[in-house]
């Protein structure tokens, strides 16, 4: 279904040769006669008129497939509903569209800790591919004992517990983990295919002297992410359900059993984590904390346990008859009045609608950059996880690769500067939006590595950048939002030259 959809996409998701009447302020009988005149071009027989929803079609369905098709998500948990997992997606997408260089930092944070790994593994393990590794870094390995599921397995724990002969090294096959996967090579090249063919137009567009609309450039900037996604995550399996479990040795349970606990709630002593941030001493750069969301405070868990949660002391399979599990709706009621409780009956309230919901959103974009642990996750990884490693260097340049295609992306956004635009007051808004997309992830990025730096000479600035940070991100998403909503508005009074169309089938050599 998917292959037919990108199918479709690719071959008739371009502007429609429809001589359907322009859309435009002015009525068609007051446009001129001859739209090909009007903008010196020679051979008329090589163009023809396009309409509005012909340039609205070819648009969304492009973004949709930069922005829903190539995302890849982490595992989701066994007990996940597939309403719990198509809202995570949603979720993802949504980021893409607001803040897609945060996205970008995640899937390089993922494609550098999948190359260490598959450096690290393949020492001892020759057949040890990428792919293996990207499952390991989406939560692809779940350990068990006596049968029941534990915890995910973290990329060192594995092989911490394989050199310490508690657990026998996964067998699977490149090929059986690509099974798994819902996308191959051919539906990417097809993505890919309709992303270029989208630019291709418009420069070829651009050439001819043709008006290409604001719409129009927004959607080549997503395009363009759609190669540095695809290029990062080319490896990693999509939309995989099911994890592959891994079984502690019946000899070693007894000896593994405290510290693999530990690693399952993701403390480990001496690493130099901070608890719920996925910060290393020593090495990555620190983002100024925001307020972290306990497990108690949340109105719902988002995961379902088939194993009871373990402790530090004991890993043991509850076989006492649990209280009957308490309903959505149930849980978001006890929520609610546990905030009223605390906060007051108005204010308990503007903190569940309001408050609650955007401490959680801007909680997103620091795990994007820094969510290195499984927090208080057991039978998944975290939205935004990716696994952490030795390499110093690895973790500087995902930040340095988001902040150089924030560049380009607002570069592109630029280049209608001039553009026409039905206000005046509308091109400026344009204008101011278009800095912004370029410049606030130039300075959000100098803002980490500043406090990174101070980090390191013991000076603590996480009182006076956590607010700076929520502020620049505020206006990047304000920025965004106008992008978005602008290019649509701009639709009801188009130039002439926008309703003209290359005729590609009359380049094409015939007889």
């Amino acid at each position: 279904m998917i292959f037919l959809i990108l199918l479709y996409f690719c071959f008739f998701s371009g502007p429609r040769n429809a001589l359907a009447l322009p859309t435009d302020s002015r009525s068609p009988e007051n446009l001129p006669e001859n739209h090909l005149g009007s903008i010196f071009i020679r051979e008329e027989s090589r163009f023809d008129t396009r309409s509005i929803y012909g340039i609205l079609w070819s648009c969304l369905s492009t973004i949709f497939a930069c922005t829903w098709i190539t995302v890849h998500p982490n595992m989701p948990a066994p007990g996940d509903s597939k309403w719990a997992v198509l809202r995570r997606r949603i979720a993802i997408m949504a980021y893409v569209l607001l803040a897609p260089e945060f996205v970008i930092g995640w899937a390089a944070r993922q494609h550098f800790a999948a190359r260490y790994w598959t450096k690290m593994y393949s020492r001892n393990h020759p057949d040890w591919t990428r792919t293996h590794s990207f499952f390991v870094v989406m939560g692809g390995f779940t350990l068990h004992k006596r049968g029941k599921p534990v915890h995910v397995l973290q990329a060192k724990e594995l092989k911490r517990l394989s050199e310490a002969g508690e657990i026998e090294w996964p067998k699977v096959t490149k090929a059986e983990i690509e099974d798994r996967s819902k996308g191959d090579y051919l539906s990417k090249t097809i993505v890919l295919f309709q992303a270029t063919w989208f630019i291709a137009q418009c420069i070829t567009r651009a050439a001819y002297g043709l008006t290409v609309t604001e719409l129009e450039l927004v959607t080549v900037a997503f395009a363009m992410l759609t190669g540095v996604i695809y290029y990062l995550w080319w490896d990693k399996p999509l939309d995989v359900r099911c994890s592959i479990p891994v079984h502690l040795l019946d000899g070693r349970l007894r000896k593994s059993e405290g510290e693999v606990t530990r690693q399952g709630s993701g403390h480990r002593q001496g690493s130099g984590h901070r608890q719920g941030s996925g910060h290393r001493q020593g090495s990555g750069p620190q983002i100024p904390p925001l307020k972290t969301i306990s497990s108690q405070e949340l109105p719902g868990s988002d995961e379902n346990m088939v194993a009871s949660p373990t402790t530090a002391s004991t890993i043991q399979v509850n076989i006492s008859i649990p209280d009957p599990p308490l309903s959505r709706m149930e849980r978001f009621e006890a929520f609610r009045r546990r905030s009223c409780m605390k906060h007051g009956t108005l204010l308990g309230l503007g903190y569940v609608f309001i408050a609650f919901p955007l401490k959680r959103f801007f909680a997103a974009f620091e795990d994007m950059i820094t969510c290195t642990t499984l927090e208080d996750k057991t039978l998944r990884v975290p939205t935004f996880y990716s696994a952490n490693n030795d390499d110093d260097d690895d973790d500087l340049i995902p930040l340095a690769l988001a902040g150089s295609v924030s560049i380009v992306f607002g570069a592109i956004h630029c280049v209608a500067w001039s553009f026409h635009f039905p206000t005046v007051h509308e091109q400026w808004v344009w204008r101011i939006s278009s800095i912004l997309i370029a410049g606030l992830p130039i300075s959000i990025a100098a803002l980490l590595l500043l406090s990174y730096l101070l980090y390191l000479i013991e000076i603590d600035i996480g009182g006076i950048g956590g607010p700076i940070f929520i502020a620049e991100c505020c206006l990047y998403i304000i920025a965004r939002i106008i992008r978005l909503i602008l290019p649509l508005t701009t639709l009801r009074a188009l130039p002439t030259g926008a309703y003209v169309q290359l005729n590609w089938i009359s380049f094409l050599p015939h007889m």
